[in-house]
């Protein structure tokens, strides 16, 4: 959001130091009139996404897009003051989709902290191999239009502080607006459910252990699986699944 705010703000002063107040209304009411368009758009792009097989949308995108736009440039839509006002608007949209498009917290030793942050937006993000010689605390994913993989078999949890040497815990934050969220934990570790009620489409594979508190799990699945992650999930659409080896 800070980005996306930023480059908003850009925008609008530039274009209200080149053509006036004047020019920023007249750019409000051509995006309002270009808002069904890319709400289609996006339709199409979730229908895609759930019909095609992940690391496949970018060819039936690149069809679907450039039929789009060839049969509106044979159409005439693209001609006259229309032409001038559509390409400099696409322009900007492939901007903010490449400023937007994937944030991964860049590994350096340096950045060795007990706090980790993945992001996806809109565009999907290779899987990501969770590794750190300092052993993790807390785990930040959000996903907005995006696909996240996060590979957490070989991460090291931070020891409880009940039993320091035995069981560890790893709290994991999952935001997904319209995303895909898939974490793969090892087959030591269970899972806890957080706060997950409010959102419907979180999936648990047949071989991952869940409890639903953490003095359930410590009655009964501590000395078998000595990991836990506690998960908690905020969304709206999307879905996050878990899997384990």
């Amino acid at each position: 959001m800070q980005i996306a705010s930023g480059l908003l703000a850009v925008i609008v002063g530039t274009v209200w130091l080149l053509g006036g107040a004047s020019a920023v209304w007249a750019g409000a009411r051509w995006l309002l009139a270009v808002l069904p368009y890319a709400l289609g758009a996006l339709g199409v792009l979730l229908i895609l996404r759930a019909a095609v097989p992940r690391g496949l949308l970018a060819g039936p995108l690149v069809l679907v897009v450039g039929g789009g736009l060839w049969a509106a440039h044979d159409a005439g839509l693209f001609d006259g003051a229309v032409g001038q006002r559509v390409w400099p608007g696409a322009l900007i949209a492939a901007g903010a989709v490449l400023s937007l498009g994937v944030r991964v917290e860049p590994r350096s030793p340096d950045e060795e902290q007990p706090l980790r942050r993945y992001r996806s937006v809109l565009v999907p993000v290779e899987r990501q191999v969770v590794t750190s010689s300092v052993p993790l605390q807390h785990l930040a994913v959000s996903s907005y239009f995006g696909n996240l993989q996060i590979d957490l078999t070989g991460a090291q949890f931070k020891g409880d502080t009940s039993a320091e040497d035995l069981l560890r815990v790893l709290h994991a934050d999952v935001t997904v607006c319209f995303g895909r969220v898939e974490l793969l934990v090892g087959p030591y570790c269970a899972v806890v459910k957080g706060n997950v009620e409010s959102t419907l489409a979180v999936r648990f594979a047949e071989r991952v252990v869940v409890y639903g508190t953490e003095d359930e799990y410590l009655d009964h699945g501590g000395l078998r699986r000595p990991h836990r992650l506690v998960l908690n999930v905020l969304g709206l659409g999307g879905s996050v699944a878990v899997r384990s080896l």
